[in-house]
Parts: structure tokens; C-alpha cells; sequence
């Protein structure tokens, strides 16, 4: 799905984008930019899900997880 937008862009920031990115368009810069933010961001919240896996399997070593998860814990 494709969106028109109207948004003020700082022109130089832009173009030092437009440069580093290798865009031609500031449509094509916007993407590639927004394309990154969310790999970028993708990537953290799958290295932070793998550090809890990572947690909760050596929590459960030494801890009974079955029962810190039950509504009996929390009664």
C-alpha cells in the first residue's frame, strides 16, 4: 500500500542521505531509510527475545518455571 505524505525534510540532511544511501529520489532515500530503521529494529528485538530464551532456559535449571507461572504462585 502506497501512502501520500507532506512532510518538511531538513535538504541537507536529505542529501548527505541521498549519499550515503546511494538514492537517487528523496522518495528512494525515505524508503531505503525506513527499510533500515526497521531491519535495524527487527534485529534488536531478535537479539533481545533470543537473551530472554537464553534466560529462561537457564532459569529453569534452577527454578521450577511450571510453578512461577502458575495462578498458584500469585495467589
Amino acid at each position: 500500500m502506497v501512502r501520500r505524505t507532506t512532510i518538511e525534510l531538513d535538504e541537507d540532511l536529505v542529501e548527505r542521505a541521498k549519499k550515503v544511501l546511494g538514492a537517487k529520489t528523496t522518495r528512494a532515500t525515505v524508503e531505503e531509510a525506513l527499510r533500515r530503521a526497521v531491519e535495524i529494529g527487527q534485529r534488536d528485538q531478535d537479539r533481545r527475545a533470543a537473551g530472554q530464551r537464553a534466560y529462561l532456559g537457564r532459569l529453569s535449571a534452577r527454578a521450577d518455571v511450571k510453578v512461577l507461572t502458575s495462578e498458584e504462585m500469585w495467589r
